[in-house]
């Protein structure tokens, strides 16, 4: 992979996409090949399974790096750039055990698919994952094969209490973090360690990274970057990070290239 000028960091649902809609305008796919042109490269960073999120990009899967399930899994051009971050047996089985006892709904993401359990397929939300070619359905824990990624729990209005007493629990061995409607993820790493080993492997300078986001486990990402900023339409409590504010990602990205002094 060639060296680049500098690389963007951005997180997908509520940066790239915001909120409400399906496809990404295709003004950022313009922005993106504008950067290219100069040197830039960008990855695209999010909480989702690989293969949700490699589906807003089908098109132009290899303009990208991908930092998917919150950096557990890297990959470019369909290749695992570095090797995924996998979670332990018996921590699996007791994050299991957790979630049936806080009644929460379980979503694994294994290397080899996304798993959803029977008894809750009728939930809107996991109905509409089951049209999904990934998507695997168990009965028993013994079904999922030993290659978890990630465990997110989806839960029914009592999210923020059970985010605090996950936290206890799992953190800081584990990554525990808010990422969307009652949803929280626990994982083996986060997104700004996911930026560090991608810089690293991109031989890129800090000064020369920047990232964007809007909710918690996009907190990582952005202190780690050269620059962090948060986009406008993020939770109060965010705001009061320090980051800087952006309302525009296209303009905001075309701003950085104007003015960046790649040679200091």
């Amino acid at each position: 992979m060639r060296e680049c000028s500098g690389i963007f960091f951005c997180d997908l649902d509520g940066t790239i996409l915001p909120h409400g809609r399906k496809s990404i305008d295709p003004a950022f796919f313009e922005l993106v090949r504008r950067a290219q042109e100069k040197g830039y490269r960008f990855c695209i960073s999010s909480g989702r399974y690989h293969r949700s999120l490699l589906a807003f990009f089908s098109d132009v899967e290899d303009d990208f790096i991908f930092s998917a399930l919150n950096g557990c899994r890297i990959l470019h051009k369909g290749t695992d750039l570095i090797k995924p971050h996998r979670m332990e047996h018996s921590t699996v089985q007791a994050i299991l055990a957790d979630f049936a006892r806080w009644d929460v709904i379980p979503l694994l993401s294994a290397l080899d698919g996304f798993y959803v359990h029977a008894d809750h397929l009728d939930h809107p939300r996991v109905a509409a994952l089951l049209g999904r070619e990934y998507t695997r359905i168990y009965e028993d824990p013994s079904e999922i094969p030993d290659t978890m990624l990630q465990m997110t729990a989806l839960c029914r209005g009592n999210r923020d209490e059970l985010l605090i007493e996950a936290k206890r629990r799992y953190a800081p061995k584990h990554h525990v973090f808010s990422t969307g409607i009652q949803l929280f993820d626990i994982c083996p790493t986060n997104k700004g360690e996911s930026l560090k080993e991608i810089r690293s492997f991109l031989k890129v300078r800090t000064k020369d990274s920047w990232a964007f986001g809007d909710d918690e486990n996009d907190l990582p990402m952005l202190r780690a970057a050269g620059t962090g900023h948060l986009m406008s339409g993020a939770a109060d409590h965010l705001h009061e990070k320090g980051f800087e504010v952006v309302s525009n990602l296209i303009e905001a990205i075309d701003a950085i290239i104007a003015n960046h002094d790649f040679e200091t």
